[in-house]
Order: structure tokens, then sequence, then C-alpha cells
């Protein structure tokens, strides 16, 4: 029987053809660049709405809001006043500026101190109008310690109220602010300026140590 020509071409054709068709799926580096992708693009976000698997504006602004939900003030008595508070701490935080103290019977003098709270800073204004204080025997007294304003606390023993007055009478009468070195070892004082507390009888029951811009 004789094959045409055309019949011949045709046969390998459908040769070729159908052994690419039965070929394993992926197999060999065309095959895998060959196969279609099965990464979904999402859809761009329309203006206003957040994207997926971004912040949610909404609860990123509750969370601002919690981080600064603190009541007026509180953060402020951390810092002695000097934040955006400061009006308000200082009505309910008085200080005075101890003149002279008296370690014997645990009396001291000392002016009244308006606080100043403006835009540059908080200053602290005494009256220069000294007054008589009495000490408490169980008074806390909280004093800065060296230059980075690190305090400690002394609790005044019952009955020597004289003994937790040492470092503000070494303070409030030497000349630090001109001659820091005249003060003895390990006496750090700044501007005898302190936060304080009274009880029913006006006693001090508390100096804490303050500073002004």
């Amino acid at each position: 029987m004789r094959i045409r020509p055309a019949a011949v071409a045709a046969l390998l054709v459908a040769t070729v053809f159908g052994a690419a068709a039965c070929g394993p799926e992926g197999s060999g580096s065309d095959g895998a660049a060959a196969a279609p992708s099965r990464t979904a693009v999402a859809p761009s976000a329309p203006a206003g709405e957040p994207s997926a698997g971004g912040p949610d504006p909404a609860a990123t602004a509750s969370a601002g809001k919690g981080a600064g939900s603190a009541a007026p003030g509180a953060a402020d008595a951390d810092n002695g006043g000097r934040g955006p508070n400061c009006k308000e701490y200082f009505k309910t935080h008085k200080v005075v500026r101890v003149r002279t103290v008296d370690k014997g019977t645990g009396k001291l003098t000392a002016d009244s101190v308006e606080a100043n709270c403006s835009p540059n800073g908080l200053f602290f204004n005494p009256d220069e109008k000294p007054k008589p204080y009495t000490v408490s025997p169980d008074a806390k007294i909280t004093v800065y310690t060296d230059e980075s304003l690190k305090t400690r606390t002394v609790t005044v023993r019952s009955g020597t109220a004289g003994d937790g007055l040492a470092h503000v009478k070494t303070c409030a009468e030497s000349n630090h602010a001109t001659d820091p070195d005249s003060l003895p070892k390990g006496y750090f004082c700044y501007q005898d300026m302190y936060e304080y507390t009274v009880d029913a009888k006006g006693a001090i029951t508390s100096l804490k140590e303050t500073w002004s811009s």
C-alpha cells in the first residue's frame, strides 16, 4: 500500500502532540515554569479602609488613648509636678524653703513657696517670710543624694526628731550654693525646697526635697 506524504506528516504531528499530552505534570524545569500561579492577589483596599493584615486605625487610636488615660496629675506625681498638669498638682502639694533648723527641738523655719507653672518650666517663688514649724517625731524626710537627684528617705525616729533633720539643717544653713566643697563628705544640697505635709495639729509629717527650673 502506498502511503502518501501528506498522510505521513499528519500522523507524525498527531504522535508528537499525543506524547506531550501524556507526559507527567510539572516534570522538568519547563513544566514548573509553565504551571499557573495559585497565589491570589488581594484587591487594593479602598481609600480610608484598613488593608488586610495592617493595624486597625480605630484600635491604634484606642490603644493610644488607653496609654494616656491615667487620672490627671498622676504622671506628674513621679516628677514633682513638672508636667502638663502642673497647676493641678500644686493645688494639693505645698512647698517650703527651709531657712533654719533646730535639731534638738525638731523645729525649723521656712518660707512659703508659690509654684509658678509656665511654658518655660516650673519656678518656685519663696515669700521671704520665714515661719516656724514643728517636725513630727514620726516624719519621713526624703532628700537628694547626688547630682543625678537620686533620693533616699530617712525616717525620723520617735523622740529624736533632730536626728532626721541633719541633712536639711546642713544644707539650709550652709553656703553650698556658692561653695559646694564646704559641705561635709556624703552631703549633696540643691535648693532647700521641700514638698511637705502636716497633721491635724500642723506638725510636719513629711519633707520631700524638690527643685525648680
